[in-house]
């Protein structure tokens, strides 16, 4: 496990990532000393058009590439080619990043290519491989209405591109009120997000009446698009960028932020 320079004792750190999947950093949180608020702002789902999906899934085995966009890719992803009935197909796989790499071999996938840092579509985009797809037949999976980079990019390359959208990201029922009496108890310091849906269901979650103390609040995000998001919307306090969403990255980046109270704290 890595080592930090500081510690972040009785900082409250809000942990926005999906429920089952922050289990892992807000367990490294506290074991440093943080308090963490869980405050899930995406859903997993299904996609509204199955049949589209399992129009696509009936022609796996035509594929050379298998391109899997992240870890809920590759659960929701996995589990509608069960539900399809098919085999495993014979085609390379690729994942943007190592935690969809990991989820994939969890699942007995071999992955041929994995994205290097910071694992997004630039990275993958960038190995050799992909340099020389043309006429080549690949499948993303991905979240609906998920970044067009990835296959506007193939397809100038040559290649031809289908999407499997094998998900969507909803919103939560989360409750505005918990982050309000956190507030207002002064246990609220910094919030972690790792996408820019993530920015935009927090601000909506959280609403008008909210906003100020919100522009208000550090942020730890996944990334400089997700930066730019919150700048965007008029942040104002200090917007500390990991160099990806993985939990080892988004924990760095918490503890370069160092073990400092919220300005309205101070």
């Amino acid at each position: 496990m890595n080592s930090y320079n500081s510690d972040l004792t009785n900082i409250w750190v809000v942990v926005t990532r999906p429920a089952h999947q922050a289990d892992g950093i807000s367990k490294r949180i506290e074991q440093s000393g943080g308090k963490v608020i869980r405050f899930p702002v995406i859903e997993i789902k299904p996609p509204v058009n199955i049949a589209r999906l399992h129009a696509v899934l009936s022609r796996l085995a035509n594929f050379d590439w298998l391109v899997f966009v992240s870890a809920n890719a590759v659960q929701m992803g996995l589990q509608a080619i069960a539900d399809a009935g098919g085999p495993q197909p014979n085609a390379n796989i690729a994942a943007v990043g190592i935690r969809t790499a990991h989820a994939l071999q969890q699942n007995g996938w071999g992955v041929d290519v994995v994205a290097k840092p910071p694992y997004n579509s630039e990275a993958l985009l960038a190995e050799p491989v992909m340099q020389r797809v043309k006429g080549q037949h690949f499948l993303i999976f991905r979240g609906e209405n998920g970044r067009e980079l990835l296959r506007e990019t193939l397809l100038t390359r040559g290649a031809q591109v289908d999407y499997a959208e094998c998900y969507r990201r909803a919103p939560t029922r989360s409750d505005a009120a918990l982050l309000e009496e956190a507030w207002s108890r002064q246990r609220l310091d910094v919030i972690m997000i790792t996408s820019v849906a993530g920015i935009e269901n927090l601000i909506s979650i959280l609403g008008h009446r909210n906003r100020s103390r919100l522009l208000r609040t550090s942020l730890v995000v996944a990334g400089q698009r997700v930066a730019k998001a919150a700048h965007d919307h008029g942040w104002l306090a200090p917007v500390v960028v990991a160099a990806d969403a993985t939990d080892d990255a988004m924990l760095a980046a918490l503890h370069a932020r160092g073990n400092k109270r919220s300005p309205m704290k101070q």
